[in-house]
């Protein structure tokens, strides 16, 4: 059986560890046997239970325990900080950094010869830090890898109805995801009725940047309401961001849930939406209140744009595409039974 170390842990938050979450389970039903090492205490871990069937949990930083096998890290910075330690059990280490940008560590880190290969999303990323890392160590590997969504935990709204336009933006609770123009947008667009929003993922440091929402727009904690809950709310996800996003999981989660993405065209949303037929791609604000209205004054080309990106979706982060693209990166090698698991899926 083949065997994959892990360094880090799950969660229901946050994009690496919920990108982490997802590969567990893609990885245990390719048949791979995972061994997890965590960085810190996991005890209270919400994912602990169902993590523990799917791999072997180890002590934190009981990296000997990985020895012989290839070991990975989503952007994880203590992985990083031991990776000196953990490169004398790995067969390999692999960095996958979910960000648009190089951490200090990543580059001493490839420096001194200490980073096998180094996986992206998004090809766009790929090359705008090529050169530099190049520069760094002209041994430089990389390779591409898809990355799978699980979609069934996002089930699909057909009609939110049209009584009111209902619309959000989720993210981190940081300053730095939301744009000064948030309201402005939200406030400027029209719509045939009331309007009705939500933010998911606001706090104080979000509020000194945007100010105060309107008394239709509820805001919430990360955890204040489940994704789900959010996106069943919404027809549209209206998110003008200041960061350049690598490769964003709401567009996933949107894309199953039915809610058209109204967006940033930069970063990971020009590889994953098609302009005016999966989503919208928005230049500057008048875009994005353009669209917005738009998208509350034709409920028949919303719905239409729904199901097409439903299904475009459902191309973009397939498992048997995830899966072939983790056996190159891995180099597990393709098994001629049938009944093989690796085949199964």
């Amino acid at each position: 059986m083949f065997k994959l170390g892990v360094v880090g842990f799950p969660g229901l938050y946050g994009g690496a560890g919920v990108e982490l979450d997802s590969h567990i389970t893609l990885w245990h039903g390719m048949g791979i046997d995972i061994h997890i090492v965590p960085t810190g205490d996991v005890t209270n871990e919400p994912l602990l239970a169902k993590t523990k069937e799917l791999a072997t949990v180890h002590n934190p930083k009981e990296y000997p325990k990985l020895k012989d096998m290839p070991v990975l890290a989503f952007c994880n910075d203590a992985f990083l900080e031991d990776i000196e330690l953990i490169k004398e059990y790995a067969k390999k280490t692999i960095f996958i950094n979910c960000m648009t940008w190089l951490f200090d560590a990543e580059k001493k880190a490839h420096k001194e010869g200490l980073i096998d290969l180094f996986l992206y999303q998004n090809p766009m990323v790929q090359e705008k830090n090529n050169d530099e890392l190049l520069s760094i160590n002209s041994k430089f590997n990389w390779k591409i890898f898809t990355s799978w969504f699980d979609d069934s935990k996002f089930p699909f709204h057909p009609d939110r109805g049209n009584d009111k336009f209902r619309f959000g933006r989720i993210s981190r609770e940081d300053a730095d995801k939301y744009s000064k123009d948030t309201l402005r947008v939200f406030e400027s667009m029209v719509a045939p009725a009331d309007k009705s929003g939500i933010i998911l993922g606001f706090n104080q440091k979000s509020m000194d940047k945007i100010g105060q929402p309107p008394e239709w727009i509820r805001t919430y904690p990360a955890s204040g309401i489940t994704q789900q809950e959010f996106y069943a709310h919404c027809s549209a996800v209206i998110q003008k961001c200041d960061t350049f996003e690598n490769w964003p999981r709401v567009c996933m989660e949107a894309m199953a849930s039915g809610s058209v993405l109204i967006v940033d065209d930069k970063g990971g949303w020009q590889n994953m939406i098609e302009h005016g037929v999966t989503g919208w791609l928005c230049k500057h604000d008048r875009d994005f209140i353009y669209y917005s209205s738009m998208m509350a004054y034709e409920p028949e080309m919303r719905n239409k744009m729904a199901l097409t990106a439903l299904e475009a979706g459902r191309e973009l982060y397939g498992k048997k595409k995830s899966v072939d693209s983790w056996r190159e990166v891995l180099e597990i090698p393709k098994q001629r039974k049938k009944t093989d698991s690796l085949d199964s899926c």
